[in-house]
């Protein structure tokens, strides 16, 4: 018996191998028409005129149109120039022509690559410098003495250069007297009522007597109570000064 011989392969079969060579050629040459057309597409938009609204600082609009290939920082100095501006204190906000988003860009990115239909020409705000306090200088005050209640005495320092009504309080408090209740006299024994409105400065006083009128109701007995213990404290301080020398 004689075997049958093998069929012949249909006519023009391509073998496996160069089907995948066809394929590979095929998408090769798809990619590279893609990238032709992306780079074209790249070219047209950077190469076309792109118009756009510019609102300057005064709010003013005004239309402009530019070429696509400029950067955004050209595109600045190039406004700033037409309408008299220094670029230094201005930039560029950019917005989309759709939803109006601000555009993020960078100096160097082109005009025409960006979907921008309005641009706000902004003045910067300088920064306000961190200003130093100026060294304090110490406030001028003095040892004031407050005679009270006849015998007592009191130290408050204050001020020589303020009104008399503005140390009040300090002397008050000090000597545990009312605000309501206080006159200031020159001393204990001519009684003279100072004047509020005036300094110790301008008195020409480091010394006064408190009288409280709750207190100290009657004021001339207590100012001359008050010039009896200074008078014995004149006459003791003599006699004192006399025996010192007899010896």
């Amino acid at each position: 018996k004689r075997m049958k011989a093998r069929a012949p392969p249909p006519p023009n079969q391509p073998s496996a191998a160069s089907r995948i060579h066809s394929e590979h050629k095929s998408t090769a040459e798809t990619s590279v028409i893609s990238d032709q057309n992306l780079v074209s597409m790249k070219e047209n938009m950077i190469n076309r005129l792109v118009d756009f609204t510019v609102i300057l600082p005064s709010g003013v609009e005004q239309k402009c149109t530019m070429q696509g290939s400029k950067a955004v920082m050209d595109v600045l100095v190039d406004l700033c120039s037409q309408y008299r501006l220094n670029p230094s204190q201005h930039s560029l906000e950019l917005k989309s022509s759709g939803a109006q988003q601000v555009l993020s860009y960078k100096p160097n990115t082109l005009i025409g690559a960006l979907d921008v239909q309005t641009v706000l020409l902004k003045e910067k705000i300088p920064e306000e410098k961190v200003k130093r306090p100026l060294p304090r200088v110490p406030e001028k005050s003095v040892r004031l003495v407050v005679n009270y209640l006849k015998t007592q005495k009191a130290v408050v320092r204050v001020s020589p250069e303020v009104p008399l009504h503005n140390i009040i309080p300090a002397i008050c408090e000090k000597c545990e007297v009312s605000q309501e209740h206080i006159v200031l006299l020159r001393d204990g024994i001519t009684g003279e009522e100072l004047e509020l409105t005036k300094s110790l400065e301008e008195l020409g006083i480091k010394e006064l007597y408190a009288w409280d009128r709750k207190k100290e109701p009657n004021r001339k007995a207590s100012v001359s109570s008050d010039a009896i213990e200074k008078e014995k404290t004149r006459l003791l301080g003599l006699f004192n000064a006399d025996r010192r020398s007899s010896k």
